[in-house]
Order: C-alpha cells, then sequence, then structure tokens
C-alpha cells in the first residue's frame, strides 16, 4: 500500500511539472511576440530619431524626419503587427502554401505559379521611379530588422507551425499589389465558363437572355467550336483549387461603397466622403490601419495591406479618396487547338506554335515534393491541364501580367494635393481597377475609373475560339477616354460597383455589375435632404434599408388578396411583411422570409431549365434577372416551369415561392415565428485561419465571438452569406473623412490593428464596428499626442 501511494504521488508530481511546464510554454508562446507599445528601441539602420504614438485603437502615429526612417518604421511596425499574415500573403503571390498546410494545397500552388506574379513584380522594379524603390527598399529593412531582434520570440502562428519567415524582398511588396489585383480579376474566369454551359445547354438566344446587359454579334460571340465536359471540368477543378485561399483569410474582393457630397450639401461648409471596401471578414482583417507623418512634407493616414508600405485608400492633408471595384472583365479564356503529334504545340494563325513548359518544384510540409509543369501560350497559363481532352485546352488571358504599376499609383496618391495630381496617380492603375472618390479641401469632389479595361473584339464574357488573334485584345482604354465626373451639378458622386456608363460608352467593361439595389440606396439617401453631417454620414455607411425588398416585397404582398385561406404560418409570414419597412435588421423576422423567399424564388424560376447548372449561377446573373423581370414588361419565358403542362405566371412563381420559403424556415425555426429573426440565423465571426483545430483556438483565442449581425449583399451595410445564413464578406473598413477638419473624421475596421492573438489590440474594434460604432481619427499633431496611450521611441543607435 505504501509503494502505491509512493507511486501515486510520483505521477502526481510528474503531472503537476506538464502541466507546468505546459503552462509556461503556451505563456511563452502567447507572449512572447507582443508588441513592444512603450518605451525605446535603437536601431543602427535608422538616420533620425522616430516617434510611434498609438491610441486607443492601436493604430501607430509614426512621425519620421526623412522618407527612410519613415518607411523602415512602418515595416518594423506592421512586422510587429502582423508578420504572420504578411508572410501568408507572401507565399500566396508565390505559390508556396504546401509548405506550411500540406498536400492539400498543391494544386492552389500550382494554380497560382501559373499567375506569374513574381515576373510582374520584376518587371515593375526593373522600371520603377528609385525614389519608391528607396522606400520600398527601407520597408524591407525595417521588416527584417524585427526579424532579425525577434528570434525565437516570432508571433504564435510560426511557432506552431515550427518554421521562421525568410527575409523580406522588394519583390515580395510588389506582389501583394499584384495579387490584390488576382483577387478583383478572378470571378470572371467561373462567370466565363458558366457562360459558355449555360450556351451549350441551352441554346444562344435563351442562354443570352439570362445574362446581364449581354449585347452581342452573333457571328462571334458564339463561336463554333465545342468543349468536351472533360476539359470544362478539368478547368473549373484547377480554377476552384483557389478557393481555398479564402479559409486562409486572404481572399477575397466582393464590392465596395463610396461616395461624396460637396460644401453645398454640407453642414461644414466643405466635403464630406465616404468609403468601405467589401472584402472578406477574417481575423486579423486584410488592412492595417496606419498614420504616416514627415513634418512639412508628408502627412497621410488610411489603410495599408500589410506587407507594403503606403496607404491604399485614406487622406493626406489636402485630399481624400476611396475605392470601389470597377468589376471590369479583364480575364479572358481561349480555347486552344493542340497537334496530336506534339502535345507542346498549339495552333495559332494558321501555324503549329511552340508553348512554354515549365517545370515546377512544390514542397510539401514534412519534406516531400511534388514535381509539376506548367504550359503557357502567348496569351498565358493553360489553365485545363491536358490529360483526357483532346479537342481543346483552355488559356488565360489576364491583365496582371501586363506592365502597371500601381505602386507608384499609390505612392502618388499618398501624396496628391489636388484633382490633376489624384488623376495623374490613376494612370497608373493597370491591373488593379477601381471607380475612384475624391473630395478635397478647396470643396471639389469628383469620381474617376482607374485601371485596365481591354480593348477587345465584342464581349469577353464567353470562352474564345484561339486559331486566330481575332479575339486577343488589341490594347487597354486610354486614360484620357476612362469615365470621369468633377463638381456634378447634383452636388455629389457615388458608386457601388453597379454599371460604370451607359450603353453609348464604346467599349465593353463587363457584364458582371451588381444589381443597383446598393447604388440606388445610397442615392435616396443622398436626396433625402438638402445638407448632411457627419451623423448622417454615420447612419448612411451602416444602412440596412434594402432597395431589393422594397422592390420584391410589394409583389409578394399580391398575394393578400387569399390570405385568409391561407395556412396560420403564411398567413402571418405575410402580415409581418406587410408592417415591414425594409430594414433588414438583426432582431426582425421580415428580413429572413425574405431572404428564404428569395432563395425559394430563384429556384422556382430558374432552376427547371438550369438544371445541374443552377448550383453554379453567378449571384450577380441570378440577382439581376429577377431585377429585370421585376420591371414594367420584364416577364419572360424563364418564367414558366417547363416541367409541368401548365402555362405559369409570374404570380403563380411568387405564390409557390412563397409557400416553399415559409415551409422551409419552419423546417428550419419551427412555426412560431418569433423564433425566425434574421440575426438568429444570420451570423459573423471573425474567424483565424488555424481556428479550425479547436484547441488553438480555445488556448490563444483565435477568434471573435459569434454575433448575430442584419443586412445582407444588397444593402449598404453588407454581411454576405453564401452557405447557409452564414457571413463570410462585409465591409473591411469603414470611413468618413472630413474635409472641414480631419481630426473630426470617423473609421473602424471589423479586427484590430494587431494580428497577434495575445494582443490587447487583437479584434478590439470589432463590437464597435459590429455596433455601428467609429473611432475619431485623430490627424493633427495636437489630436494625435492628445489621443495617445503609447509612444514608443525609435532611435539610431546599436
Amino acid at each position: 500500500m505504501k509503494m502505491f501511494k509512493r507511486i501515486l504521488l510520483a505521477l502526481l508530481a510528474i503531472v503537476i511539472v506538464a502541466v507546468i511546464t505546459g503552462f509556461l510554454f503556451i505563456t511563452g508562446i502567447k507572449r512572447g511576440a507582443l508588441p513592444k507599445y512603450d518605451g525605446e528601441i535603437l536601431s543602427s539602420s535608422l538616420e533620425s530619431e522616430v516617434k510611434i504614438f498609438r491610441d486607443e485603437r492601436g493604430m501607430p502615429h509614426i512621425y519620421a524626419e526623412n522618407e527612410h526612417d519613415l518607411y523602415y518604421a512602418t515595416g518594423y511596425v506592421m512586422a510587429q503587427e502582423r508578420l504572420w499574415q504578411m508572410d501568408l500573403i507572401r507565399r500566396a503571390t508565390t505559390g508556396r502554401l504546401s509548405e506550411m498546410f500540406g498536400p492539400s494545397m498543391v494544386q492552389t500552388d500550382l494554380f497560382l505559379r501559373s499567375l506569374e506574379i513574381t515576373n510582374k513584380s520584376k518587371m515593375i522594379l526593373n522600371s520603377e521611379d528609385p525614389e519608391i524603390i528607396d522606400c520600398m527598399k527601407a520597408f524591407a529593412d525595417g521588416v527584417n530588422e524585427y526579424i532579425d531582434k525577434a528570434g525565437k520570440k516570432l508571433p504564435p502562428e510560426f511557432r506552431i507551425l515550427g518554421y521562421k519567415p525568410d527575409p523580406w524582398k522588394l519583390e515580395d511588396i510588389a506582389n501583394i499589389i499584384g495579387y490584390m489585383g488576382w483577387d478583383l480579376a478572378g470571378g470572371n474566369l467561373a462567370a466565363d465558363i458558366f457562360n459558355y454551359k449555360l450556351f451549350k445547354k441551352l441554346g444562344y438566344n435563351k442562354g443570352s437572355s439570362l445574362v446581364p446587359d449581354f449585347k452581342a454579334v452573333n457571328s462571334f460571340v458564339f463561336p463554333d467550336f465545342r468543349l468536351s465536359d472533360t476539359a470544362l471540368k478539368s478547368a473549373e477543378d484547377f480554377i476552384s483549387s483557389i478557393d481555398k485561399l479564402k479559409a486562409l483569410g486572404i481572399a477575397s474582393f466582393s464590392g465596395s461603397n463610396n461616395w461624396a457630397v460637396s460644401g453645398s450639401k454640407s453642414e461644414t461648409g466643405k466635403p464630406i466622403l465616404s468609403n468601405d471596401m467589401h472584402l472578406g471578414l477574417s481575423s486579423p482583417g486584410i488592412w492595417i490601419q496606419i498614420h504616416q507623418v514627415i513634418p512639412g512634407k508628408l502627412n497621410v493616414t488610411g489603410v495599408a495591406v500589410p506587407g507594403q508600405p503606403f496607404i491604399v485608400a485614406g487622406h493626406n492633408e489636402k485630399i481624400a479618396w476611396g475605392m470601389t471595384n470597377l468589376m471590369v472583365d479583364d480575364i479572358d479564356l481561349f480555347a486552344e487547338k493542340i497537334n496530336p503529334e506534339n502535345k507542346s504545340q498549339y495552333f495559332f494563325d494558321n501555324e503549329w506554335k511552340n508553348m512554354e513548359v515549365r517545370t515546377e518544384i512544390i514542397k510539401i510540409k514534412g519534406g516531400e515534393a511534388d514535381t509539376l509543369s506548367l504550359s503557357f501560350t502567348h496569351r498565358g497559363p493553360i489553365v485545363s491541364g491536358f490529360r483526357g481532352i483532346e479537342d481543346a485546352v483552355l488559356s488565360m488571358r489576364w491583365s496582371g501580367n501586363d506592365m502597371s504599376d500601381e505602386l507608384k499609383g499609390v505612392y502618388l496618391l499618398n501624396r496628391a494635393t489636388c484633382w490633376e495630381d489624384f488623376r495623374t496617380a490613376l494612370n497608373s492603375f493597370k491591373s488593379v481597377s477601381q471607380n475612384f472618390a475624391y473630395a478635397d479641401v478647396d470643396g471639389n469632389i469628383g469620381i474617376n475609373t482607374g485601371g485596365g479595361i481591354p480593348v477587345r473584339k465584342g464581349y469577353g464574357s464567353i470562352i474564345r475560339n484561339g486559331e486566330t488573334d481575332e479575339f486577343d485584345w488589341k490594347g487597354y482604354v486610354p486614360f484620357y477616354q476612362l469615365p470621369t465626373s468633377y463638381n456634378p451639378e447634383s452636388g455629389y458622386v457615388s458608386s457601388a460597383n453597379n454599371k460604370t456608363v451607359s450603353d453609348e460608352y464604346p467599349y465593353y467593361i463587363s457584364f458582371r455589375f451588381y444589381p443597383p439595389f446598393r447604388i440606388s440606396r445610397i442615392r435616396e439617401m443622398l436626396e433625402e435632404k438638402q445638407k448632411f453631417g457627419l451623423d448622417d454620414f454615420k447612419r448612411m455607411i451602416t444602412d440596412q434599408h434594402s432597395a431589393y425588398a422594397k422592390l420584391l416585397t410589394p409583389h409578394i404582398l399580391g398575394l393578400k388578396s387569399r390570405q385568409s385561406s391561407m395556412p396560420q404560418a403564411e398567413a402571418d409570414a405575410l402580415t409581418l411583411l406587410e408592417k415591414w419597412d425594409y430594414d433588414m435588421k438583426a432582431d426582425l423576422a421580415a428580413p429572413a422570409i425574405f431572404e428564404f423567399f428569395r432563395r425559394s424564388f430563384s429556384q422556382n424560376l430558374l432552376g427547371d431549365e438550369l438544371g445541374d447548372l443552377f448550383s453554379q449561377l453567378p449571384g450577380a446573373i441570378n440577382d439581376y434577372y429577377i431585377y429585370k423581370i421585376l420591371q414594367p414588361g420584364g416577364e419572360d419565358e424563364w418564367i414558366d416551369n417547363v416541367n409541368t403542362a401548365e402555362k405559369e405566371t409570374l404570380n403563380d412563381i411568387i405564390s409557390k415561392s412563397f409557400t416553399d420559403c415559409i415551409v422551409a424556415i419552419s423546417d428550419s425555426c419551427g412555426l412560431d415565428n418569433s423564433n425566425w429573426t434574421w440575426g438568429s440565423m444570420h451570423t459573423i465571426t471573425m474567424a483565424h485561419p488555424m481556428s479550425k483545430v479547436k484547441i488553438l483556438d480555445k488556448i490563444f483565442g483565435l477568434n471573435s465571438p459569434v454575433y448575430g449581425v442584419g443586412g445582407s449583399n444588397h444593402t449598404v451595410c453588407p454581411y454576405t452569406y453564401k452557405n447557409g445564413f452564414i457571413s463570410e464578406d462585409g465591409a473591411s473598413e469603414r470611413h468618413i473623412f472630413n474635409t472641414a477638419d480631419w481630426d473630426e473624421s470617423y473609421t473602424v475596421i471589423p479586427t484590430g490593428v494587431s494580428g497577434v492573438p495575445g494582443s490587447e489590440f487583437y479584434l478590439s474594434q470589432t463590437d464597435t464596428y459590429i455596433n455601428g460604432r467609429f473611432y475619431k481619427d485623430a490627424f493633427s499633431e495636437k489630436a494625435v499626442k492628445a489621443a495617445a496611450k503609447y509612444t514608443l521611441i525609435l532611435k539610431s543607435g546599436k
């Protein structure tokens, strides 16, 4: 018995030691990489002292005496807060994710390498202005000094995954801009394949009637070639491998809003500008808030992408700017004819051309490697692969492979002082295409397209025949012919990924514009008052009233005439819709009824003819079609259910869809409609890529709480969902810029400045963001110092 007790005590001691050791180890990982916010740090790389003030958000306000020190400090601070995220994005741009996450990422890496982002970056760096190169070098030096000084005390993700980051290089900075261009453009790939399959299944006349703004000449838009199902499946599999990036929090761009009012419509007498860019929501967020100051030379604040040194959207002392995605179609797919005698040749302009075939060695976590090949035509990479394909393969033409210099564009935006400077900066944009809103302290407002609109024959929205140069791009629309508006009579400018210009514009931009629901609501609010204050802008940027619901719900309420004969659940739901003001608030049931109805309505309108294609239907096509048929005279042949003998009308489909939606919501939530609140099913979590390992989330607090949210993809304040009603996208930042007094500007991001889970600034803004509140955005030195919670001084020395 005594021996047994000794054994138990010994085991207990071992367990206690193991627990203590484990606790100390975990605590060391959690706290080892906490950024230093107060005190001094010596650096032999600095020319002068740099002061970094941090406010209640942890936002760094960096004061330096010269550009070298400013961007060196910017690199150091970004590495403090976001090093693992920076490395994750870098690995995506170079196709090196398998080294971290294993063989499941091999196809994703291969696709990313096919984009040749690094080749484009080298092309930019070889011709970049020397002063910009100097800024980039200083930034990279700052990142690398942090890595060197951190030693083993790196952010926890590195220690958990067991690796150390490589030194930061100039091409890593340029690659991030290239990846942003790809993220904006990638949706065109799946859309082109869907359109091709749509026309193949239903014929050109029927299929083209579903595609928004599809105005094509039959002789060249509907080519005389066919792709096998194998070819299409191979392309889809390769292209869809990129979807895994979303789970890592490095994708994707979904939409945006911006608007500005002139001084004549502002209570301040000066312009006010608002911007919220809609991206995937995860932790850490895609933006870091930062303020960069060289007294007397530069004073710019806003948001930057971790890993590059310049403010992407924000304001300086003279101007403010914000962006929305142009939705340009800057990707085309071509069906290439392959030489049956030589699989490395394709037929072009009456002769066989050699492809460039490249071997790629993809290293895999654990020490293994895959050796794979990529092939390129003069247009770009083959994205379908060769295995089992005999009739054609698909090559991809993307604007991101052509020369552009968005780094220079952003650098110049940071320093612009007037409308002409602003436009000069936009002229450098080609592979990142945006509608840029503008406001300045002199009372001017405007909006200007910046980016690359390909000049092509016809409409680039289906797969082209690649045997000749007929459909090859002929260049880009000259900058002076891009859409622009300066000080319009209306007193405001606005954009929300809606159709950019009228049909009179001579160049094809896209068919993937968003339906006009968000822009309609924005302009409705802009017409509600003669003058707007900052509180109005806060209300507008967080508004969740739906123009879509305002259009569609009255058609549902046409069922009132038979309400008395409806099942009780349907009758009660109709009453809720009748009392509704179209506000998609989280605590209401009417928004949930509307969203369930949207799903059943779409299925009953289009599912019968599309069949298995329905699950691949792009959201823009679906919503545009519903928008179109609800216009006067908009009903068409798609409304009839081809699987029944009767000819259904729009009212018949609405009636069936309403019944179906109430059955679905009752099955999901029960018959008591008090349990149907939108926020109970429409939720969001700011999730860290590694939180799928539940124990890591519990130990390190990687994720935010689960929040019930309102809104939808069609509201100004959006929370977009795909699977179920779980939201993954929304406003990645909200900014309200007050040109009358920059210190009275407001901002918030969904997560926090820091990407280090143990930091007090990790997810520190999430509650404020979810509840529609804001932080003041201090800009003057007096306001910055008054708001400072911490002060870090970087001093020159060893």
